[in-house]
């Protein structure tokens, strides 16, 4: 037997997994997740009362706790310096506190409030019809494409990384453009411009009513309109 199977044999049979339901009130539904290391994806699933969660680790040195409070808040919290990359899918209409230390972070396909935070590594949203998106990374790129709701708010900050986000045409927000270093490009967007310069700009499209914030030190900014 060649190393190259055996390798792959002990892998596989140091593979663990970690699977956990628990039920939910659809509208009021939240979910933390707090991770070392690994990938978080969170998406709409199909069963609107349940939260399901799924991940894959081969670190023994890695402990997995998922709880539910009395209010139905479920938290899945990972200790120990062992990677794991969670698949979770929620209600619709869940709120997301999301941190993981290092890895990636993929929310698709929800309306709910959407926090999510990570020192090394990217995060990714797409298909979201949410009311609020608070998303920070130290070392990666934030890419965001969504609705930009009437009185929502958009902020969408990486310290060293790519900030990319496609909102539609129609969007009616009030942009808040932050780069110290990496430049804009602000796309097809016809504006109106309160503030403008190399590393800031101020400007709205429509009549303002969401406020969308991009913010990096050392990466770029990229608008884009989708058709």
């Amino acid at each position: 037997m060649s190393l190259a199977v055996v390798t792959a044999l002990a892998s596989l049979a140091t593979a663990q997994t970690f699977n956990r339901a628990f039920s939910v009130q659809p509208e009021t539904s939240e979910l933390e997740v707090v991770n070392q290391a690994g990938t978080i994806k969170v998406s709409a699933g199909s069963n609107s009362g349940r939260i399901i969660i799924n991940d894959r680790y081969t670190n023994s040195a890695a402990k997995i706790g998922a709880t539910q409070n009395a209010q139905g808040k479920v938290k899945v919290e990972v200790s120990g310096n062992g990677p794991v990359d969670f698949d979770i899918t929620v209600p619709s209409s869940s709120d997301l506190d999301l941190l993981s230390y290092k890895g990636m972070i993929v929310v698709t396909n929800l309306a709910g409030q959407v926090r999510a935070r990570i020192t090394d590594g990217n995060i990714q949203i797409a298909g979201l019809r949410s009311p609020r998106v608070e998303a920070h990374c130290n070392q990666g790129d934030v890419t965001f494409s969504g609705e930009i709701l009437p009185s929502g708010s958009y902020t969408l900050k990486s310290y060293s990384g790519r900030v990319d986000a496609t909102l539609p045409a129609n969007a009616d927000f009030k942009l808040l453009a932050s780069s110290f270093r990496g430049g804009m490009d602000l796309g097809a967007f016809q504006m109106k411009y309160d503030k403008q310069t190399h590393q800031l700009v101020e400007a709205s499209h429509g009549a303002g009513r969401a406020s969308v914030s991009l913010w990096t030190q050392e990466g770029s900014i990229h608008l884009h309109r989708k058709p």
